[in-house]
């Protein structure tokens, strides 16, 4: 009788140092899954972001060289398949180009780059610049002489 009442006692403990230890372990995955969840998601991030920035840069190329082909060229809303992105999600890039009043010899050129194309998800990049028609005719931007040049981000 002696021998088994002391017994009886420890393995209720250790059942219960068990489930402490389990509930711990569990705690402390749920805190490694959430970290790994949210670096996963600014690495997603980061990649929309720069796509943008790439698609913004690539919309500012092309307005230069639409412009150096037409002067009167005014922008045009461009469509990237995701094919051509190597991409699972494709981009859209606005493009507005305008005269500047009472500078007929300036256009200011204004790109959106949405990426994806989803309004859920996109990261949006926005890039100002100012060219002069010499610039256009040889496809260098040109900063304007009060350094009106300006290139926006926004993250949406």
């Amino acid at each position: 009788m002696g021998r088994r009442d002391f017994q009886r006692p420890r393995h209720g403990a250790i059942l219960i140092v068990v489930l402490v230890c389990l509930a711990v372990a569990t705690a402390v995955s749920i805190v490694v899954v959430r970290q790994i969840v949210t670096e996963r998601q600014a690495t997603q991030m980061h990649f929309r972001r720069l796509q943008a920035s790439w698609l913004a840069e690539a919309g500012i190329e092309r307005a230069a060289a639409r412009l150096a082909a037409d002067p009167e060229y005014t922008g045009e809303t461009w469509t990237i398949p995701a094919n051509e992105l190597v991409s699972d999600e494709g981009g859209v890039v606005r493009i507005h180009v305008e005269t500047i009043k009472d500078q007929p010899e300036r256009r200011s050129v204004r790109v959106e780059a949405d990426y994806p194309d989803m309004p859920e998800r996109r990261c949006r990049q926005v890039k100002e610049i100012l060219v002069d028609r010499d610039a256009i005719l040889s496809r260098q931007p040109t900063k304007a002489a009060d350094g009106a040049a300006t290139q926006k981000e926004v993250t949406q």
